[in-house]
């Protein structure tokens, strides 16, 4: 599934209104454009899509879209309900950020949620 999905994108990063396009799709439930930048329009070269009985995947695109997490396929053990919803949300966002631009520029933009923090270096 997570493929097939990604097989429906542009080879381009993608107008963040797209996000929006793809919440009118069967079976996602959501879609943010992570982060991107401005140049005339918002462009996002990060996604993070919430599939209806599947998970989250969070997608990047650098020369081509590919996914970086699917929650499907993470056999990591999380807490239930609440706190399994925060974890992977966390972990898809962790991932997405071990992809991100390392020097964005004064036209990036990046949407997160409020409980999540860049990744300690270690």
């Amino acid at each position: 599934m997570s493929q097939r999905f990604v097989d429906t994108l542009p080879d381009r990063e993608v107008e963040a209104d797209l996000a929006d396009e793809l919440e009118e799709l069967d079976g996602i439930e959501q879609c943010v454009a992570v982060r991107g930048s401005y140049d005339g329009e918002q462009l996002a070269y990060q996604l993070l899509v919430n599939i209806t009985g599947r998970g989250l995947l969070a997608l990047h695109y650098d020369e081509e879209w590919r996914v970086v997490y699917d929650s499907a396929d993470d056999g990591a053990p999380i807490a239930e309900t609440a706190d399994r919803s925060e974890m992977i949300h966390r972990r898809a966002h962790d991932a997405l950020y071990a992809h991100a631009d390392e020097d964005p520029d004064s036209n990036h933009y990046e949407t997160t949620p409020p409980f999540w923090t860049v990744p300690d270096e270690e």
